[in-house]
């Protein structure tokens, strides 16, 4: 850093690698900083690895949850809410080639968050129903959308006609040639109409429309693997409202696969492994060295470190890539952020 007169002495701004400023009426030159340090701390990198998956869960699914927020902060968008909602509670770890390949595994995150009541589900998997009771209603083939909307209005006290009911469905995949996990995003509703003569299962997904055996809304088997929920939604005081909805789990074999502390170490060492400090308790093993002495490397018995510690090999200071495809410094968007621990949340990222 230098301080300047005569001619620079009212130079501010940057300039090729300088950055003048005004200090005390007099101009101050610094060197922009051309090394970032990359620190890569346990807690650091296991916010980065499970980014991915939460961003790609977003991806998908962000034109079918326009507006599920309902209530956020000003200028805070819905991908800065469904980041903050879902980050803590992620768990999924993907690897650097899988989140190139486009990967991503269907898990039960929050998509709406708003002031109408939630549709409550009970059971686990594919077998899951609501606590939308439709009195005698069993719906097959014919059920009109007339039919359908009385049961549910008559027999529901948050229901009225106009609302919507929107059943989202998240399909597990994979794919045939790469081997890497995908998902198809997918989603249909029906709007609760007192006259409508139109066939219920022309317009919605039939597998989250059908009927339990004592008479509730759930969701049919064979669809598939994957998470799936229903919302309520209805317009109110020029706004839309909705119902806070987390996706339910039918996706048990994959989620236990790329969830854990061995899915996050497969993850990490993709990006460079992390940078453990033998000192603090619990990140890294219970011996280590750093070289081994003539008579460890004669005998065999050195302790040199393994694979399962955790720390991670090789990687240097390459960077992490971005999250998303496209201009790594991030599309448009408002600078709005939101901390969420060891990692900012910008809304440019999203590309």
């Amino acid at each position: 850093m230098a301080r300047l007169d005569g001619i620079f002495k009212k130079m501010k701004g940057s300039a090729g690698s300088l950055t003048f400023k005004q200090v005390n009426g007099q101009t101050v030159v610094s060197e922009k900083a051309t090394t970032v340090k990359n620190t890569r701390t346990s807690g650091q990198q296991r916010q980065r690895t499970k980014w991915s998956n939460v961003v790609q869960m977003y991806k998908g699914i962000m034109p079918l949850i326009n507006g599920g927020f309902e209530q956020k902060a000003l200028r805070c968008s819905d991908y800065q809410m469904f980041m903050k909602v879902n980050m803590a509670y992620s768990n999924i770890y993907l690897t650097r080639q899988e989140v190139a390949g486009g990967g991503c595994i269907a898990a039960p995150y929050q998509i709406t968050q708003g002031s109408l009541p939630s549709i409550a589900t009970v059971g686990k998997g594919e077998h899951a129903k609501t606590d939308i009771f439709l009195g005698g209603l069993v719906i097959d083939e014919n059920t009109t959308v007339k039919d359908f909307s009385q049961a549910v209005v008559n027999n529901n006290a948050n229901y009225d006609y106009e609302d919507q009911i929107s059943f989202f469905v998240v399909l597990q995949k994979v794919n045939a040639v790469t081997g890497i996990p995908y998902c198809q995003f997918a989603a249909t509703n029906v709007i609760l109409n007192r006259t409508s003569e139109m066939k219920l299962w022309d317009i919605v997904n039939k597998h989250g429309f059908t009927t339990s055996s004592d008479g509730f809304l759930m969701h049919a088997e064979g669809e598939g693997a994957g998470a799936y929920g229903w919302v309520h939604s209805r317009k109110g005081n020029g706004k839309t409202l909705v119902s806070t909805q987390v996706l339910i789990d039918n996706n048990a074999e994959m989620l236990a696969e790329y969830s854990g502390d061995e899915a996050y170490r497969r993850s990490v060492k993709t990006y460079g492994g992390e940078t453990s400090t033998f000192l603090t308790p619990g990140t890294t093993t219970t011996s280590g060295a750093t070289a081994a002495t003539p008579s460890e490397e004669e005998d065999g018995s050195g302790s040199g470190g393994s694979d399962d510690s955790g720390s991670g090999s090789g990687g240097g200071d390459e960077e992490l890539p971005p999250v998303i495809g496209g201009d790594e410094n991030g599309g448009e968007g408002d600078d709005e952020v939101i901390d969420n621990g060891d990692e900012v949340i910008d809304d440019g990222d999203l590309g």
